[in-house]
């Protein structure tokens, strides 16, 4: 692929959202039903795959310190208008909340899990005279199918059947030949990505200014000021990334340039490489060129592990961090694919249970690891292709890691939210 297809690839995978995406697509797929009544919505039926349900199911909400898919749902509904984006909630107070905790206390909305790993969020609303049923599948806000008392308005589920991504090229493409792309493209065409800089910098200083989840961030800087831990690289990285997690998974009302539909994949793959280019005083159009790298990597390799899997995607979205880390510190091409395989090796099986506050924990172990990772390349340091997962070309361990993903991990999704709904009865 050109670098002008690439391009494409990277800025239909780049989109501002307020709050962990699989709500924030649940109250959209809500949204885009309800706006099509003629009446106010009186009920409303979810069907859901695995993923998002375990996705939605912990995460909290902005504008709430609530968590919860019916929350989500029927906030949605109560936004519902032509024209909603993956920022809705940005539109939610405390008397939309109360309201919405009226609606499901008097059974508004019910939820169907389905044993599905895909991307699938269908919806049935229905005013009392009226009903419309969508279907969103693959991505966040791809709404594929609108029916409305039984008429089709719009149908494009075979499309959506045959081709899963906008470009399969991408997956074709060699992790050399995404290297020679960020170094080689015109800068002018790289400006766009300060908006993501700017974003999810301000979700890291919102994250470090206040009370969020776990507050990982915080207690990370604390630990340095104090002299608990050593104001290195690792642990500044750590710090900035986890401090973005903190925020947006605990609710807090800041946008972030999600990568692939996750803000946390987002963070991942931007935050590690912003802020080795502030602790090395690296100039702006190095840090353009290494956050190309770093999305690039990160979609060719979900590309082929999935957009939501049962792998945690800080995993894999690190390994585009680790690639343009090991990049801006001079690391050869032999380097930079090393730094991959060295996280792919290392952290392939760090599981997903789910979006919630811990989330920041698994983010900032990836973070770390994506500099130690590019650093021990650099020093030699590389998984062979003797051990496990690990081939001898990196494209081939990406396979792996899918196959892994896909097929050896098929039934964990369930398991896991066998797990989540059976805890309060331990």
């Amino acid at each position: 692929m050109n670098y002008k297809n690439l391009l494409e690839v990277v800025k239909s995978e780049m989109k501002p959202s307020m709050g962990c995406t699989e709500p924030v697509a649940l109250g959209l797929a809500v949204s885009n039903t309800c706006c099509r009544l003629d009446k106010p919505t009186t009920h409303l039926s979810l069907r859901v795959s695995s993923n998002i349900f375990k996705n939605a199911f912990c995460v909290k909400i902005p504008n709430t310190t609530r968590a919860g898919i019916p929350l989500a749902a029927v906030l949605g509904c109560l936004l519902a208008r032509e024209g909603n984006t993956m920022e809705l909630f940005a539109g939610v107070n405390d008397q939309l909340v109360e309201q919405a905790d009226q609606l499901i206390a008097n059974g508004f909305v019910e939820t169907q899990v389905l044993e599905d790993s895909r991307f699938y969020i269908e919806v049935i609303a229905t005013d009392g005279e009226n009903q419309v049923r969508t279907v969103t599948v693959d991505s966040h806000d791809n709404l594929v199918l609108v029916q409305r008392n039984g008429e089709t308005l719009l149908d494009k589920l075979e499309f959506s059947d045959v081709k899963e991504h906008p470009s399969d090229g991408i997956t074709q493409t060699s992790i050399q030949h995404l290297v020679e792309v960020a170094e080689t493209i015109p800068l002018e065409e790289l400006l766009f990505l300060k908006e993501a800089v700017t974003m999810n910098l301000k979700a890291s200083d919102t994250g470090l200014s206040g009370d969020y989840g776990l507050n990982v961030g915080r207690n990370l800087k604390k630990m340095m000021d104090v002299g608990l831990l050593q104001k290195d690289l690792v642990s500044y990285t750590k710090m900035v990334v986890s401090a973005a997690s903190d925020c947006r998974m605990g609710g807090g009302a800041v946008s972030a340039m999600t990568v692939l539909g996750s803000g946390n994949q987002g963070f991942e793959a931007t935050l590690p490489v912003i802020a080795v280019c502030r602790y090395q005083g690296y100039s702006e159009e190095k840090m353009l060129r290494a956050l190309l790298l770093s999305i690039l990597v990160t979609i060719r390799i979900k590309y082929h592990v999935g957009r939501l899997s049962p792998i945690c995607g800080a995993t894999l979205s690190g390994s585009g961090a680790a690639a343009a880390i090991a990049w801006l510190l001079g690391g050869n091409q032999t380097q930079i694919e090393g730094a991959i395989q060295n996280m792919l090796g290392n952290l392939a099986g760090m599981l997903c249970d789910g979006a919630k506050d811990d989330c920041a924990m698994k983010l900032c172990t990836c973070a770390g690891e994506a500099v130690l990772s590019a650093q021990l390349a650099l020093g030699g340091s590389i998984i062979q292709k003797t051990d496990g997962i690990i081939s001898q070309h990196v494209e081939d361990t990406i396979k792996n890691v899918a196959c892994l993903s896909k097929e050896g991990m098929s039934t964990v999704d369930m398991k896991i939210i066998n797990i989540m709904m059976n805890k309060e009865t331990q």
